[in-house]
């Protein structure tokens, strides 16, 4: 067995090990005494130099796993606080979450490690960093329509509510200063846009180039949900590629090297700014794994590289997998990407490329296989017209965030903006007109079983376009993703 395809079995039983945790409460005395046992066995069968120590590493990979959830399930540091009104002190911890009607604060007490989120109305102006006294009563998350709700907030490291408090700003800048500066750098953006477009054209575009679509309208939401195109307002690996590819030309200019520590703080700065959410993060990981490959002259393997993200991201937080549907999405879209659309390629390698419609639609199709399990189980919707949306609206992103980012310079700034513009009209009358075709998405939402069953389908259709291409004589493409 080679090193990658080790490496991938170890992240892959990480990740089922922190999956059954969740699912399953067991003792962590028998977690524990299952990675000794483990541990002995690698040992033992490595001695003897047997086949089978690869599995027993598999085996304490898993348990492991199960062990990183139980330490990161911490009791809730305000229960003794619930329902009664308090007077705290604390510092804002995250970036604010500003929505059409109020916006949310992530508020950290001193004396605290965790959270509290605080819903305040838009009449004040608050800061990553600032120094809060807030009076008000704590409340607990409740659940509601199925949704676990507690356990959403939780791995935001959120263990209570506050509704409309009363907050006074006792002092600013008591954050990290480089995330201070970042998020200043980010707000001033966004100012510079509110100035150049008009709504909604202006919550697209800042959803496009920087995932925040809070303020998109709740119809426009639902168009992008209806057509299977909500994607490109949610920042992923395509965002950050470009990112790396537009700061490519100064390799030669800077040296590689150099070029290799800016393509780092860029990426890391971009995951700040974009608000570091699973799709971020598991794109600026794989990045970072992309850059650390060019530097040194390694070739990059790009699942490799998806599963080392999804190990790290677990290490850090592995609350995420079960309670977090963006991650679980971010990464079975590109596991169908990487794994998929190799296949579907070489099946249709006879068809034109049609000025990249083809890749676009084998890409789409790809990701569409690789998530629908999750899609119907969480969402209850299948967008019939997907397919044909994504060609008509995706070939236009690249020049839309060109022309969107560069907007914001002096002089020619105000006429990119107008063509900018157009884009995003034309995108909006897309999602529009197509989802309100009569059957655009099926309401079809599934029971847990045929969820299952529907995983274990994909696997079918995987092996079974390995074995078609096999008979044929072709022969198996490596896993990458599209040139795009």
């Amino acid at each position: 067995m080679s090193k990658s395809k080790i490496f991938i079995g170890i992240s892959i039983a990480f990740t089922v090990g922190v999956f059954v945790a969740s699912l399953w409460q067991a003792d962590h005395r028998i977690v524990l005494s299952a990675v000794a046992v483990g541990t002995a066995l690698i040992i033992l069968l490595y001695v003897f130099d047997s086949p089978g120590a690869v599995y027993a590493l598999f085996l304490l990979s898993l348990c492991l796993g199960a062990l990183r959830l139980q330490a990161a399930q911490l009791p809730n540091e305000f229960s003794q606080l619930i329902g009664q009104k308090q007077k705290l002190e604390g510092v804002i911890a995250e970036d604010i979450d500003i929505r059409p009607d109020k916006q949310l604060i992530t508020f950290r007490p001193f004396g605290h490690s965790q959270n509290l989120l605080l819903t305040t109305t838009k009449s004040q102006s608050f800061f990553y960093g600032d120094k809060l006294a807030v009076a008000g009563k704590i409340t607990s998350a409740k659940e509601f329509n199925d949704f676990d709700y507690p356990k959403y907030l939780e791995r935001f490291n959120i263990y209570g509510l506050a509704y409309y408090p009363k907050i006074l700003i006792l002092k600013s800048h008591q954050g990290s200063q480089l995330k201070e500066i970042l998020l200043k750098i980010k707000w001033a953006f966004v100012d510079r846009l509110n100035q150049l477009y008009a709504e909604p054209e202006n919550s697209l575009l800042l959803g496009i180039l920087i995932g925040a679509k809070k303020t998109l309208p709740p119809e426009i939401v639902d168009n992008f949900n209806a057509t299977g195109t909500s994607h490109i307002i949610a920042v992923s690996g395509y965002n950050v590629t470009i990112l790396i590819s537009a700061l490519a030309c100064l390799a030669w200019v800077f040296g590689r090297r150099a070029w290799f520590y800016l393509g780092i703080f860029t990426v890391m700065g971009f995951v700040i700014i974009a608000g570091a959410s699973a799709s971020v993060v598991r794109a600026g990981v794989m990045c970072v794994l992309a850059l650390w490959a060019l530097n040194s002259g390694r070739q990059y393997a790009v699942a490799p590289s998806l599963f080392c993200a999804a190990l790290i991201m677990l290490l850090i937080n592995p609350k995420i997998l079960f309670w977090d549907v963006g991650f679980q999405l971010s990464f079975t879209a590109t596991a169908g990407i990487i794994y998929f659309y190799p296949l579907l390629s070489l099946r249709f390698k006879n068809f034109g490329e049609w000025f990249g419609v083809k890749t676009v639609l084998l890409t789409t199709l790809s990701a569409i296989v690789a998530t629908l399990p999750l899609i119907l189980f969480n969402f209850g919707r299948l967008s019939l017209v997907a397919p044909i949306v994504n060609m008509l609206v995706l070939p236009l992103i690249p020049a839309i965030m060109l022309f969107g980012f560069f907007s914001i310079l002096p002089f020619v700034g105000p006429g990119l903006a107008l063509i900018a513009s157009l884009l995003l009209k034309y995108i909006l009358f897309i999602t529009h007109f197509f989802a309100r075709l009569p059957f655009s998405s099926l309401d079809f939402k599934i029971s847990i079983w045929l969820f299952w069953l529907m995983i274990l389908a994909e696997f079918a259709l995987y092996y079974l376009l390995k074995l078609a291409i096999k008979k044929s004589g072709e022969g198996l493409p490596s896993t990458s993703f599209p040139k795009t």
